[in-house]
């Protein structure tokens, strides 16, 4: 911040000599005059009176320095703080997190962020995947975590972990005898056409879930016998505890939730079994560390819940 005339004149009413003040200043004894001489010129008032050699405020000069010293606080102030932004020590930091990522994902390493980055004010908000997009479209999130498919194109972001997109079965079901086990793979493994003639349990058209799962029933053709529309994915789980049917569900949600009776957990046999969650962001020519950071700490937490299998 340029507060240079602030500085002339508070440093020459310290010192009360032009020569002094202009060594402590680094510039000439001339210059400084000639400078302070413009300055009353423009104010339309003098803030100093010349008694010899000695250079002594004036009542306008008083008031003056009472306030450029303020201001000479305020620059000192600011300049540091830009300095610790510029280092990446501190700064402000608005994330955005899909309301079931949060519980199971966030604390640790929101506590271990904190440790890390004390100056950088950190903010979380919750919700859904679009109100998360049209947040961060309006510069009011400067971060979300998202499935890689529901990103907003115009932005950059980092991968952070794939997860299954997985089929949960009750315990009992018939579907359990068809699946195929591979030695050292966490999951094993059913064909599409395993799943023709299955009541799903779907979340709500405007979910990404349920995008997901349209499209696999349509491109492989798997005939259901019915779709039962449920928006709450936990509900969704706890109903195919209860044999009520079965549901495609993403990797991440299981490993919080918590059945009263067993649900098996398969992986479908196509390419989109993997899905992406990455973090979102406006480009900018330059991520700052604590960004990048956070990046880091939530793919080792994924790591952790995920057992090393990520």
């Amino acid at each position: 911040m340029e507060v240079k005339e602030q500085r002339y004149v508070c440093t020459l009413a310290e010192t009360g000599n032009l020569t002094k003040a202009a060594d402590q200043l680094f510039i000439s004894q001339p210059a400084l005059s000639i400078y302070i001489s413009n300055l009353e010129k423009r104010l339309g008032t003098s803030l100093f009176e010349r008694q010899g050699k000695k250079f002594v405020l004036t009542q306008a000069g008083e008031r003056y320095v009472v306030h450029a010293r303020k201001i000479l606080t305020e620059a000192k102030e600011f300049d540091g703080e830009l300095t610790n932004l510029l280092s990446d020590q501190s700064g402000r930091l608005r994330m955005g997190i899909p309301l079931l990522r949060g519980p199971w994902l966030m604390p640790e390493v929101l506590i271990e962020f904190r440790k890390k980055w004390p100056e950088v004010n950190l903010t979380l908000r919750e919700g859904n995947i679009a109100f998360l997009n049209d947040l961060l479209e309006a510069h009011e999130l400067d971060m979300i975590l998202i499935n890689e498919e529901n990103k907003d194109p115009r932005m950059d972001c980092q991968k952070l972990f794939d997860e299954e997109f997985l089929v949960a079965v009750p315990a009992g079901h018939p579907l359990n005898g068809k699946a195929k086990f591979t030695k050292g793979q966490p999951y094993g493994l059913l064909e599409p056409e395993d799943l023709d003639g299955q009541v799903f349990l779907g979340t709500t058209e405007q979910q990404s879930s349920r995008a997901l799962l349209d499209e696999i029933l349509k491109k492989y053709h798997i005939q259901p016998s019915r779709v039962v529309t449920i928006r709450g994915i936990e509900l969704n789980l706890q109903l195919v505890a209860e044999g009520v049917g079965i549901t495609l569900v993403r990797e991440g949600f299981t490993k919080f939730l918590r059945y009263s009776k067993p649900v098996n957990l398969y992986q479908l046999d196509i390419p989109e079994h993997r899905r992406a969650v990455v973090l979102a962001y406006h480009h900018r020519d330059q991520v700052p560390d604590y960004m990048l950071d956070m990046a880091e700490l939530l793919k080792k937490r994924v790591q952790e819940i995920m057992h090393g299998r990520l």
